[in-house]
């Protein structure tokens, strides 16, 4: 299938304005996931207090500690690698996904500026 030039920059501009508006969505995700992890961490150590290295616990409550435990470490884990957040809590590296699709000879990779300017011809 062809395609002419009108109309890839069309399809482009098309995809960044939907980009730019995905991009401008202010959500409260990350104050409320805080919320969380701060009540998570509250209990944590609660429970943690309540027990001693005898203490013996059901098999289904050592079971969703273990869960939970596994849970955090891969969102945890996630957010370093995906996000390039490290123990400080900072971001850096690439933004997600970049990394997750290596190009092939029929990709072409377009940064964010370099989209504007071919928008802006």
């Amino acid at each position: 299938m062809k395609i002419t030039e009108t109309r890839l920059k069309q399809i482009i501009k098309e995809e960044m304005e939907l980009h730019d508006q995905y991009m401008d969505h202010e959500d409260h995700e990350g104050s409320m996931a805080k919320r969380q992890l701060h009540q998570l961490a509250k209990y944590s150590n609660d429970l943690s207090m309540m027990l001693d290295d005898n203490t013996q616990l059901e098999g289904w409550v050592q079971s969703k500690i273990t869960l939970a435990q596994d849970y955090i470490a891969k969102v945890k884990h996630y957010l370093e690698y995906e996000l390039g957040m490290g123990q400080e809590g900072g971001c850096g590296g690439e933004p997600v996904g970049m990394h997750a699709v290596e190009p092939d000879a029929e990709m072409l990779m377009i940064d964010d500026d370099e989209m504007h300017s071919l928008m802006e011809e």
